[in-house]
């Protein structure tokens, strides 16, 4: 889990040499694989309830505090505080076992007041002090807007009690809302207590952060880490935690999320490959709480000064030195900013733009900053870099961008079989009405009937995400579901799906070039629904690809998802064409140029991509006038990729306007209901919301909204 990885593959023995060595730390995998089950969680959340937190702010707190409510079991424990001119204890530490009595309390929190900083964590640490236990995941969330008036407000004694706290077991994550926050204080305060630091530029952003805190928290297995460097010359390339003496002070350990810190190392001529630089890495383990203890020795074959000279430099290390870089620019266009020298600023991150080897998300922390200097809100830029920079120097990634860095990797390392595409970087821009939501839902277990895969992959999907984009903690245990359901007429054999079950992250499915990923994106969608940015589209990526290892069946389910949100976000059933150029504008852009062989007879030998063949066959199909019903017999060949994804296109395409009509197509024969009845069941329900159902439709819906 530690690795030295040096700029060149070995060291001068005539003379000195100065080496780039990125230290990284790769998480452990915890043990018991799909059947782990996660360590508890102690949960305090503290949240200010001044007057300046009135309205919209105050209204996203509850949506958040309810997110972490919801997400947490029996097993974990919760206790709210509220501060303002006084503090008060809304939920005293307890199980999160009657959560709608835990809701109820929280929607009695009304804002008004000034703002008792100190005192409200101090209670805050008191509460979580009653669920402390060794080997827990003890965090208490400090959610604030303002400046610390009340009580202590001199930084150092307030750091000292919360690190004497994170002594004991206790972090202390900070979440600072807006532009007035006292934003040195509560990066301070989370250095102190050991947890993660959040700038919530808009109130969007907020249930955002708070369910990417609850992500960590469920996927950490290691806390407290320190790294120690000794033996040899050395200094950090860009800004860290700690120091030399002492050790640098890192992130959590997160499953999925490695740990880089970059050195410039001095190693002095030798005839041995060993340096004499060591490394040694600490950290509490998630569960037990034993302190664990790895060491490394650096050493490398020896060459020539010329010889080593001629080596190429290590891409990864030339990584980690371009996002040194950027945020020496960050730094360097912040303070330009403090001087009122707004071009400078904005000259300075074009510049870092430009470097094009930089990893996508950072370029998107760059973006994101320079779009704050061109609002020409100093503030707002020196508060936006502090969050940045805070991840930075712990060797995390910035928790702000960890879906683009999510997404960069899998897409760069070739883990999912998709082109990469400018709008995979942000979420949709219009948000449907709930009602199509639910509509969509209603339509595909409708469509599909009951006891059917659709309706088991769509239950499990639900259950175990409980809406939030549980990227980590929750794979094992939805792939070893997918992989037990009693589905009647399963599309993959379960047998192969159950051997890949522990292969790891994205490597769960069956290589499978049908429509049944398709049929999950409708749950999914739900799922995200009020969620933007990247992980909008990383979530769905995920979800096609934990079942379905193959490059047709992951584009064309990324376009159907964008097809069923854009037909909810129609304010009426959009014309014919609509489909087509819709599904095609995401296709084209993602899909692989891979060859698949169709299997409907009528095109025995035709080979092409997914987006010829429907080219292809919906072109020969307008251009005859063929109706739906004999185009689905030229086509047929069940689920497989190709033919189905044309059918389900062709039969909105021709009578998405009559939504009764489709229903009652896409269900006229038995061996195709299953996945053409999900397919446009969920379609027509993005348009048409929760029309009116009847007969095996009906029962199915009910049935399956009364078990969620």
């Amino acid at each position: 889990m530690l690795e030295f990885i040096p700029d060149r593959t070995a060291f001068c023995h005539d003379q000195s040499c100065t080496v780039d060595v990125m230290v990284r730390i790769t998480p452990p995998r915890p043990p018991g694989g799909a059947e782990r089950r996660r360590v508890p969680i102690n949960l305090a959340l503290v949240i200010d309830r001044s007057g300046s937190m009135q309205g919209e702010k105050m209204e996203l707190t509850r949506q958040a505090a309810a997110l972490a409510i919801k997400s947490l079991t029996r097993e974990d424990r919760i206790s709210l505080v509220t501060f303002a001119s006084d503090v008060e204890t809304v939920v005293a530490s307890t199980p999160v076992v009657d959560k709608q009595q835990l809701l109820r309390r929280l929607d009695q929190i009304q804002a008004y007041g000034s703002t008792a900083l100190f005192p409200g964590w101090q209670a805050g640490a008191d509460q979580a002090s009653l669920g402390l236990r060794k080997g827990n995941l003890n965090r208490l969330v400090l959610l604030t807007d303002g400046q610390a008036n009340l009580g202590q407000t001199n930084p150092d004694p307030i750091c000292s009690e919360v690190n004497n706290w994170f002594q004991k077991g206790l972090q202390t994550t900070t979440m600072g809302f807006g532009r007035d926050y006292q934003e040195s204080l509560l990066r301070a305060m989370a250095a102190s207590g050991g947890g993660n630091h959040f700038y919530v530029e808009t109130p969007e952003q907020l249930v955002r952060y708070v369910e990417l805190e609850l992500d960590g928290l469920a996927a950490t297995v290691g806390t407290r880490v320190r790294l120690k460097l000794e033996g040899l010359p050395f200094e950090p390339l860009g800004e860290v935690q700690g120091d030399a003496e002492n050790g640098y002070r890192l992130a959590d350990l997160t499953v999925e999320f490695p740990l880089e810190l970059l050195f410039r190392v001095t190693v002095p001529p030798a005839a041995t490959p060993q340096s004499g630089l060591k490394a040694s890495l600490e950290y509490l383990a998630s569960g037990s709480g034993e302190l664990q203890r790895v060491e490394l020795e650096f050493a490398q074959p020896r060459v020539s000064a010329q010889e080593r000279a001629e080596m190429p430099v290590d891409a990864e290390v030339e990584r980690k030195l371009h996002q040194a870089m950027a945020a020496m620019a960050r730094e360097e266009a912040v303070q330009a900013m403090k001087k009122g020298d707004q071009a400078a600023a904005t000259r300075i991150l074009r510049q870092a733009l430009q470097t094009q080897k930089l990893p996508e998300a950072d370029q998107a922390q760059l973006r994101q900053l320079q779009k704050t200097i061109e609002q020409g809100d100093a503030n707002a830029t020196q508060k936006l870099h502090s969050a940045q920079s805070y991840s930075y120097s712990r060797g995390s990634v910035v928790l702000g961008a960890v879906e683009e860095q999510l997404l960069e990797g899998w897409l760069a390392g070739d883990l999912v079989p998709l082109n990469s595409a400018p709008f995979m970087r942000e979420g949709p821009k219009s948000t449907p009405e709930l009602s199509r939501m639910q509509g969509m839902l209603g339509g595909l277990v409708a469509g599909a009937g009951e006891d059917t895969q659709a309706t088991v992959l769509s239950l499990e999907t639900l259950k175990l995400v409980n809406g939030s984009n549980r990227f980590l903690p929750w794979i094992g245990s939805f792939c070893k579901s997918l992989a037990e359901a009693p589905v009647r007429h399963p599309w993959n054999s379960h047998r192969e799906f159950q051997l890949r079950v522990n292969e790891g992250f994205l490597a769960c499915g069956a290589r499978a070039a049908d429509c049944g990923a398709m049929v999950r994106m409708a749950p999914l969608l739900l799922t995200r629904y009020k969620r933007g940015g990247a992980g909008f589209w990383v979530f769905l990526i995920m979800g096609s690809h934990l079942t379905h290892i193959d490059a047709a069946s992951a584009a064309c389910s990324l376009a159907w998802a964008n097809l069923l949100w854009e037909l909810a976000c129609q304010p009426a059933p959009p014309p014919g064409q609509f489909y087509w150029e819709r599904f095609s504008e995401v296709l084209r852009q993602v899909q692989r140029n891979l060859p698949y062989a169709a299997l409907a007879p009528r095109y025995d030998g035709w080979r092409g991509t997914p987006l010829n063949f429907f080219e292809m066959v919906l072109e020969e199909a307008r251009a005859n006038g063929r109706s739906f019903e004999e185009s689905r017999d030229d086509w047929t060949a069940g689920p497989h990729i190709l033919e189905a994804t044309a059918t389900a296109l062709y039969l909105l395409e021709c009578h998405g306007h009559q939504a009764q009509l489709a229903m009652r197509l896409a269900q006229a024969k038995e061996e195709d209901r299953e996945w053409l009845g999900a397919l446009v069941g969920a379609a027509l329900g993005s348009m048409h919301g929760q029309w009116p159902l009847s007969g095996d439709g009906a029962t199915a819906w009910n049935e399956f909204a009364g078990r969620l």
